[in-house]
C-alpha cells in the first residue's frame, strides 16, 4: 500500500508542475511596469508591454479605472499593434477627468479566439 501512495504523489506532484508550466508559457504578452499618473484633475496610466513569446497579432491594452470602493468609474483601450518575439513597447491611456479614482487593473485583449468568442 505504501508504494501505491509514493506512486500517486509522484504522478500528483508531476501533474501539478505540467499544469504550473502550462499556465506560465500559455500568456507570453505580459504588462511590465505600469503606473497612475495624475496630472492636475486628470489621470492615466501608463506602462510597458513585452511579449516573451513568438509574433503576437494585435494586442489592446484595456485599462478600467476604480474608486477606493471597488467600483469601476471608467475604461479605456489602447492599441498597441502587433508585437515582435522579444520585443517591448510603451503604452499610455488618453487623460480623463475623473475624480476618486483609486486604482486601476489592466486587461490584455488579444481578439476572438479560434471558436469566434
Amino acid at each position: 500500500m505504501r508504494r501505491r501512495a509514493i506512486v500517486i504523489l509522484l504522478v500528483a506532484v508531476g501533474f501539478a508542475g505540467y499544469v504550473f508550466y502550462g499556465l506560465m508559457t500559455e500568456e507570453p504578452v505580459k504588462v511590465g511596469a505600469s503606473r497612475l499618473v495624475r496630472i492636475g484633475g486628470q489621470v492615466l496610466v501608463e506602462g510597458e508591454v513585452r511579449n516573451t513569446g513568438d509574433a503576437s497579432g494585435p494586442v489592446e491594452v484595456e485599462v478600467r479605472y476604480f474608486d477606493s470602493k471597488g467600483h469601476m468609474l471608467a475604461e479605456d483601450a489602447v492599441s498597441v499593434g502587433t508585437l515582435q518575439k522579444n520585443v517591448s513597447t510603451r503604452f499610455k491611456s488618453p487623460p480623463r477627468e475623473l475624480d476618486g479614482v483609486a486604482d486601476f487593473s489592466i486587461y490584455l485583449n488579444h481578439g476572438k479566439n479560434p471558436y469566434g468568442n
